[in-house]
């Protein structure tokens, strides 16, 4: 039996060791399946008018390190305590696959571009902003639209 199967070489940068074992990993662990699902619920829930749905679109962003389209400014992962029960489990469920290997984070920044475009295509019912409109519906869109 070989005792030295994955020995690496002492000649290695600590950054070429991480590298390796890395790629072992990605090897070893397999992609997690997109959760659809909460991705989706995550997605109406941010399309809303609502504190819940302010930390649900506020934490979406902060996965991806970018600015919440609405202008507001959350508190990343201190967000998840402001959602419910059904919203925290998709956060965890997505946060979840998110910090593993993905096959693709596609599916993922296909709802960050969602948002961003119904926030910047409708301006009027952005969440939080007074628009001199009534706004009507529960999507707080002028049609009652969903999101």
């Amino acid at each position: 039996m070989q005792k030295d199967l994955f020995a690496l070489s002492e000649d290695l940068t600590p950054a070429e060791t991480d590298e390796i074992i890395a790629d072992l990993k990605r090897a070893l662990l397999p992609p997690s399946p997109v959760p659809d699902h909460s991705l989706q619920v995550l997605y109406e829930a941010a399309c809303h008018d609502s504190g819940g749905s302010q930390a649900a679109r506020n934490f979406l962003f902060w996965l991806a390190g970018k600015p919440d389209p609405t202008g507001f400014e959350g508190s990343g992962g201190l967000e998840l305590r402001r959602l419910d029960r059904k919203l925290k489990s998709a956060a965890l469920e997505v946060l979840t696959w998110w910090a593993g290997p993905t096959k693709s984070d596609e599916p993922f920044y296909a709802v960050l571009r969602k948002l961003r475009d119904r926030f910047a295509s409708d301006p009027i019912s952005q969440p939080g902003r007074a628009s001199g409109r009534e706004v009507g519906g529960e999507t707080g869109r002028p049609d009652g639209a969903k999101c």
